[in-house]
């Protein structure tokens, strides 16, 4: 399977940078989807290139087999032929281990990383080989080790992997969506209850006000809490980031959900990283795992968007369940779109859509409010880096000013800087920055979709990550319920200004909701802290709630008056069908005025009458007619469409 075969195969024109990719990994799956290969085409591929290899049906079925028997990314193959199992594996894991008694080979490892640890258990490098790129695959010959020797060396390596335990930074995805109907927590969510168990509860609850505890910390589970907090049945696994940058995998510390009464939830993945500690590693992180489903499609698809902002695949490899994987190839075929209404549109990714599919009865109606990113929550601990940040420059500014790590940081672009003005740089860099504590090491940024920090090693670890997990968290989940909550009162106030039948009875809903949302969740100050009153409002005016709060407080008031309006004109209306009954009245009071109450008889044409017979048919008269007209309007506009 040469690169001509692929060439002749995709029927393509090769760019310089498609050849270097080609050149090392064109038979390879991930070298292929570089190329935009179809997963047609890569099956072909594949298969000519297994066939070139000698691969029989026999190996076919004994990689499918040794697939089948392992639950987790180290499998052991029946057949000599690993790249039988390896075009199975791939579809599954982002990075894998394939052995058998004779030999070992690493699939989607930083080609670095395990280098340093064949060094570290003696393996010679004339012992290995490599290919398919700096993730590509990394193999100890064969017969170099003996069963025993290769069941040992992955048990040193899965020991390796888990006593990394420097923090070289935190992240935290936040999804914050609208919801219709209810929340069922089922089994798969733990509704967890604030207790004060250790120092950093203590310090993270005395913190907010009294009102604002009220707010965010259920004590327990009535029905008139403001909001609940919620926890995955399992809190440990891995979230990895597939992308062009690389492969990372993030330790997994925590994943929650909190449903407000406001039929708001925000989705949290807590994530430590003690492996990748480049700035560049840190800002891909940040960029490509917050994606949750492509913000364009190109004349490839996916394959153009996934050359420049979204990442291959996000696997969400939790403890105890199946991974869940999103490589959002479900996006290169336009048939989806046809299939359904637009607004019934399935966008979010597997690993959200199996953690809370079974919570909600109609998963479609789950509307996020950030377009096609999470909120980031990112804390970096780097001591050359803020040493290089926070130097006092001689024409009067700090180094971070003008730093375009910083602004790429702060703005979460980690695919190049998207700004190329020197002034307007300094300029958004200057408004977003929070430098208080510049001198001793911490910058903060704040931006409409992150809340970045940077800081020395010591003190990040800590002292600022247990305030970047606690109060700083649950800041930014107000501030995120806010303008989640903000957007679900424009959606009702539509809703109920769509039909005039009901606009007066949805209008009230929604302005009693509004009246509580005011009182009970919407806070101008949340801390007596100065640091936390300062953070907050610069976060308030970055993030435009007070424009947006604004706003709906003239929608708000304009539905009151236009309800106001309607029920006046009602009253008036009525008014007037009073008015007109006594008009009909007057006659029968005209006639016993002059005739006396004493008449007891009147003569009509067909003989006499008792005045009060003729009255009680005036009356009944007033009555029927306009009933009588009322009920054959109805019957017009219902059964002749007019």
């Amino acid at each position: 399977s040469s690169l001509e075969q692929v060439v002749e195969i995709l029927k393509i024109e090769l760019t310089v940078e498609q050849k270097l990719i080609a050149a090392n990994d064109s038979r390879y799956i991930g070298g292929m989807k570089a190329l935009c290969a179809n997963q047609q085409e890569i099956d072909e591929i594949r298969a000519k290139d297994r066939a070139s290899q000698g691969i029989s049906k026999e190996d076919e079925e004994q990689a499918k087999q040794s697939f089948e028997n392992s639950n987790t990314n180290t499998i052991y193959s029946k057949t000599q032929y690993f790249s039988a199992v390896s075009d199975l594996a791939y579809y599954k894991f982002d990075n894998y281990i394939i052995y058998n008694d004779a030999k070992i080979v690493f699939y989607g490892y930083q080609r670095g990383k395990i280098v340093d640890f064949f060094t570290v258990q003696s393996i010679d490098e004339n012992d290995y080989y490599f290919g398919g790129g700096e993730f590509g695959f990394v193999g100890i010959k064969e017969n170099i080790l003996d069963k025993k020797k290769i069941e040992k060396f992955l048990e040193e390596f899965k020991k390796m992997q888990k006593e990394k335990n420097e923090i070289y930074s935190y992240h935290t995805f936040m999804l914050p969506f609208t919801f219709k109907g209810d929340f069922d927590k089922k089994d798969n969510w733990n509704y967890r209850k604030f207790e004060i168990n250790e120092q950093k509860n203590y310090n993270e609850y005395i913190y907010f006000y009294k009102h604002v505890q009220d707010a965010i910390y259920n004590q327990d589970d009535k029905e008139n809490c403001i909001s609940k907090y919620y926890e995955y049945k399992n809190q440990k696994g891995i979230y990895t980031i597939n992308c062009k940058k690389g492969i990372f995998e993030l330790e997994l510390d925590g994943i929650s959900l909190r449903i407000f009464n406001t039929n708001v939830g925000i989705l949290s993945f807590n994530l430590i990283n003690t492996e990748f500690h480049k700035p560049d590693d840190i800002l891909a992180i940040n960029d490509f795992g917050r994606r949750v489903y492509p913000q364009f499609l190109g004349k490839d698809f996916t394959c153009d968007t996934k050359q420049a902002i979204l990442a291959n695949s996000i696997t969400l490899s939790i403890d105890g369940d199946e991974p869940f994987r999103e490589d959002f190839s479900s996006f290169d075929n336009l048939q989806k779109f046809r299939i359904c209404k637009l607004e019934d549109l399935e966008i979010m990714p597997k690993f959200i859509t199996k953690l809370i599919a079974e919570n909600f009865n109609e998963l479609q109606k789950i509307r996020p409010i950030i377009d096609d990113r999470m909120f980031v929550i990112s804390q970096y601990n780097n001591d050359s880096l803020i040493a290089k940040l926070k130097t006092f420059k001689g024409n009067e500014e700090y180094e971070y000013e003008t730093d375009d790590f910083w602004y790429k940081y702060l703005f979460i672009d980690g695919d190049g800087k998207t700004c190329q003005s020197k002034h307007m740089t300094k300029k958004l860099i200057t408004e977003s920055t929070y430098d208080r504590w510049i001198e001793s090491g911490t910058l903060f940024g704040i931006s409409r979709y992150s809340f970045v920090s940077i800081t020395g090693s010591w003190f990040g670890n800590n002292r600022l990550l247990p305030h970047t997990q606690t109060m700083y968290f649950q800041m930014f989940t107000l501030l995120l319920a806010y303008r989640a909550t903000i957007i679900k009162f424009a959606d009702e106030i539509q809703d109920a200004t769509s039909n005039d039948d009901t606009i007066t009875q949805k209008s009230k809903v929604v302005y009693n909701k509004y009246l509580k949302f005011l009182n009970k969740l919407y806070f101008k100050e949340v801390t007596a802290q100065d640091q936390g009153i300062e953070l907050y409002n610069q976060a308030m005016k970055i993030m435009d709630i007070e424009k947006y709060m604004h706003d709906l407080d003239n929608e708000i008031n304009e539905l009151h008056n236009y309800v106001g309006m309607i029920e006046e004109e009602n009253r008036t209306a009525s008014m007037d069908r009073i008015s007109k009954m006594g008009s009909f009245l007057l006659l029968p009071a005209l006639v016993t005025g002059f005739f006396g109450m004493n008449v007891t008889d009147f003569e009509g044409i067909n003989g006499k009458y008792s005045i009060l017979e003729l009255i009680g048919g005036l009356i009944v008269t007033a009555f029927v007619i306009p009933i009588g007209l009322k009920v054959w309007d109805l019957i017009k506009r219902n059964y002749f469409g007019k």
